[in-house]
């Protein structure tokens, strides 16, 4: 497998952003408080005015987009020093790659710049993910019991959190 990159997605990366976003949606739905049916429904424009944010990044290997990552930063300025990472998704067969590494890393170096500080929730089973986020210096600091419900199910759900800022 060649070597992956990672870059800030842009509008010409929409069409296949969604594509991986409907992918992860759908095969994993555990992972995700967003279903494809309320995505499905995001407009061209709601779509532009995330990528426009310029915090999505992606990772590629060759010209393929095999993974994804974002993160927000709350506009009250009591928060202003917060961000949350989501919509974190690697597809199965570039994992192992250092796609997710990669990813994170672009993530945390553009938000060191803007915040102080990064939380994200993470499946509390999917310990993958969650060992990944430790790699990363995110430290589990909550649970949230049933904070998703699934075909009958519910999931726990981790609220893990960094200090990002090169400033501390």
């Amino acid at each position: 497998m060649s070597a992956c990159r990672v870059r800030k997605l842009s509008l010409d990366d929409l069409a296949e952003l969604r594509a991986l976003r409907d992918e992860a949606l759908r095969q994993h739905p555990e992972a995700f408080s967003s279903d494809p049916e309320r995505d499905g429904k995001l407009t061209e424009a709601q779509w532009h005015e995330r990528l426009a944010s310029g915090r999505w990044f992606g990772a590629f290997i060759g010209d393929r987009l095999v993974g994804m990552v974002a993160y927000v930063v709350p506009t009250s300025r009591k928060t202003a020093h917060t961000g949350e990472m989501g919509a974190m998704y690697v597809r199965e067969a570039a994992r192992g790659s250092g796609a997710a590494d990669a990813l994170i890393d672009a993530c945390l170096a553009d938000a060191a710049s803007a915040i102080e500080q990064m939380s994200l929730t993470v499946n509390a089973e999917n310990t993958r993910a969650v060992r990944v986020y430790e790699r990363h210096g995110f430290n589990t600091v909550g649970r949230i019991p049933s904070a998703l419900r699934l075909d009958g199910r519910d999931y726990d759900e981790l609220i893990m959190w960094r200090r990002v800022s090169t400033t501390d």
